[in-house]
């Protein structure tokens, strides 16, 4: 049953605060994370990319927190944007870019949530929006937005269907997390650390052999005891010995330079076929129903490509003079401008779809560098050195110029190569869970309204 209430009537609104002029973030984490409209990528907000404020300054801005069960929703920039704030944000501070609203226990959150996200409250949303240069929702249109306040009942019937869907969504993105985590550990521990040349140099200083030199950077990169290993070698040989060639192929001690012996120096023109997007502008883009898509950087969201909203530009113009700038499965696509080398790896699902301005596109050049080596470098060592070369100072950003003063350390083709099968499997996977993801998000944007209007 409808029952329309305004904002105002359901909940507490309340703005947030800008850091006083002159204060920074830090990327050190500490009790007081704070949230942006960018963070907002979902239901819930992604912590590992949140950015937090200092502690000498958490006092100007402490009547401005949010707790667990407030609703967010941004104001200014991007507007409509909506996030739930869970325990692990309990006393966050937020942007005065959003507004909070609270008052709320989980269930009605939940469904003030979807309701918002939903094609009637973005409209809503819209119609309270005022500005035309720079729209902006004011605390008053907010307060004016009609909802649609089923009973409690109803709302909790609402909320239990699209939870289990939003559950195993959330399910599949923190395992991709995990499965994230898991490539960078081992492209630090390999590339960066070189844990294997340690654990093999450790073994021969000690008087070992060469064959328990290897043994022990097998355990170092498996992360099993000596016994472990020996039960793998029984139970699963296949295994053992793709560690055996892995731990194998790094060599067994450091140069004068404490550099891992044969590896070096490579210019990353050597490494990467990259390419800068074209820049296309407004009067180029098209309604046609058969436009081909082109992504801009808001498109690039944890480490996937977001789509629904990009714009799109005529089959004639992106098959003809933009050919060059059409995407590839596995191709690496980095923000130039603004969140510096914020990445994604484009999927078949994606394509067909065009390359634009502020972003550039990385493929391994075959035989000289490979995916897993690209995307280790992309969430680690690249984004250091984008920061220190990136260049504007209101609105910093890089382009080719700067990848083309970038040396990487690297050994040679082969072990890339192991590093690439190693972890294929582990890519295969995160593959399979974003288009599962992206199947449950459309059976929960169709049943989304057909809930709310009563219809199921």
């Amino acid at each position: 049953m409808s029952n329309f209430l305004k904002l105002k009537d359901i909940v507490k609104i309340k703005g947030g605060k800008r850091l006083p002029k002159g204060e920074n973030l830090q990327t050190v984490p500490n009790s007081h994370p704070y949230i942006r409209v960018r963070d907002m990528k979902g239901k819930f907000i992604i912590l590992n990319e949140l950015e937090y404020v200092p502690d000498h300054i958490f006092n100007k801005i402490k009547n401005y927190i949010v707790n667990t069960n407030d609703v967010i929703v941004s104001i200014v920039g991007t507007i409509g944007l909506v996030s739930i704030i869970s325990e692990e944000l309990n006393n966050a501070s937020q942007t005065e870019n959003c507004a909070k609203l609270s008052g709320l226990d989980k269930i009605d959150a939940e469904y003030l949530y979807y309701f918002l996200i939903s094609e009637t409250g973005q409209s809503e949303i819209k119609k309270n929006t005022v500005g035309a240069v720079q729209p902006k929702l004011p605390l008053y249109g907010l307060e004016d937005i009609s909802i649609d306040w089923k009973t409690r009942k109803e709302r909790e019937k609402i909320v239990y269907q699209l939870n289990s869907l939003d559950k195993k969504i959330q399910l599949n993105t923190q395992i991709n997390q995990t499965l994230e985590q898991i490539a960078q550990t081992i492209f630090k521990s390999w590339f960066i650390d070189f844990d294997p040349v340690h654990a093999k140099a450790n073994a021969l200083a000690n008087g070992q052999t060469t064959e328990q030199a290897t043994l022990s950077a097998m355990a170092t990169i498996s992360g099993k005891t000596s016994d472990e290993l020996h039960r793998l070698q029984t139970t699963n040989p296949e295994q053992y010995q793709q560690l055996w060639e892995i731990a194998e192929a790094f060599p067994s001690g450091f140069g004068e330079d404490g550099v891992p012996r044969g590896w070096g120096e490579k210019p990353l023109p050597e490494l990467i076929d990259f390419l800068e997007g074209p820049g296309i502008r407004n009067w180029q883009y098209t309604e046609e129903e058969d436009g081909i898509k082109f992504i801009n950087i808001r498109c690039i969201k944890n480490g996937d490509l977001s789509l629904e909203t990009a714009n799109k530009i005529t089959k004639e113009e992106a098959f003809g003079k933009y050919a060059h700038f059409q995407l590839q499965e596995d191709d690496i696509v980095i923000s130039t401008s603004g969140t510096l080398g914020r990445f994604a790896l484009v999927r078949n699902e994606h394509l067909p779809l065009s390359l634009n301005t502020s972003v550039i596109r990385f493929r391994p050049i075959k035989n000289k560098s490979t995916l897993a080596f690209l995307l280790g470098l992309a969430s680690n060592q690249l984004q250091y050195e984008l920061e220190a070369r990136a260049s504007g100072s209101v609105q910093r950003n890089f382009g080719p110029t700067h990848l083309k003063q970038i040396s990487v350390l690297l050994p040679d083709f082969y072990l890339l190569s192991l590093h690439n099968k190693y972890l294929s499997t582990l890519f295969e996977l995160r593959k399979s869970n974003l288009r599962e993801c992206d199947l449950l998000m459309k059976t929960r944007d169709v049943l989304l309204p057909k809930l709310l209007s009563g219809e199921v």
